[in-house]
C-alpha cells in the first residue's frame, strides 16, 4: 500500500516537470538521518547487451533513472491527506534537484560541491512555486507564505 501511494504522488508530482517526461523516477521510503527528509539518487545500470554490440557496435546509454527515498519516519503521519502533502512537497524539492542537474554536477567532484550553493533563496522559492502550481491542478488552494508551509510542515514533522 505505502508503495502504490508514494508511486501515484509522484506521479502528481511529475505534472509539474514536464521536463522530466524522459526520465525513469521511482520513490519508496527508507532508513535516512531524522533531519533528512528525502534524498534522490541515481541508479546506474551496468548490464551490456550482447544484441546491442552486435546490432549497434556498441553498448546503448542506459535510460537515465533516479530513485528518490522518503524518509520512513513520515509514514507516522496518521492522516493519509497530511502525509500526503507533506511527501509532495519533498518530491517536488528533489525533482527540482533533478530538472537542475544539481546531482550530475555537484557529485563528479566536491571541489565543486562545496562552491555551489544549492539551498539558495530562490531554489527555495521555485520549490515553494512549483508545490502551489501543484496543489492548484489538485484544486487545493494556494499557500500565500512559504514561512507558513516550513512552518506548518515542522510542526507536523516534530510530533512524530
Amino acid at each position: 500500500m505505502m508503495v502504490d501511494e508514494l508511486a501515484e504522488w509522484l506521479h502528481e508530482c511529475r505534472e509539474v516537470f514536464p521536463k522530466l517526461n524522459k526520465y525513469k523516477i521511482t520513490c519508496e521510503y527508507g532508513k535516512l538521518s531524522k533531519n533528512v527528509l528525502g534524498c534522490t539518487s541515481r541508479l546506474i545500470r551496468r548490464e551490456i547487451s550482447a544484441e546491442d554490440i552486435l546490432l549497434f557496435g556498441e553498448s546503448r546509454k542506459p535510460e537515465k533513472e533516479f530513485e528518490i527515498k522518503i524518509n520512513e519516519k513520515l509514514k507516522k503521519i496518521e492522516r493519509e491527506n497530511v502525509r500526503k502533502e507533506i511527501v509532495q512537497y519533498i518530491m517536488v524539492h528533489e525533482l527540482l534537484h533533478l530538472e537542475n542537474k544539481d546531482l550530475s554536477t555537484l557529485s563528479k567532484n566536491y571541489k565543486k560541491r562545496k562552491k555551489k550553493k544549492i539551498h539558495v533563496k530562490e531554489f527555495d522559492n521555485e520549490v515553494f512555486e512549483r508545490y502551489n502550481k501543484l496543489r492548484e491542478l489538485k484544486g487545493l488552494s494556494r499557500i500565500q507564505k512559504i514561512e507558513d508551509l516550513e512552518f506548518a510542515i515542522h510542526k507536523i514533522i516534530s510530533k512524530i
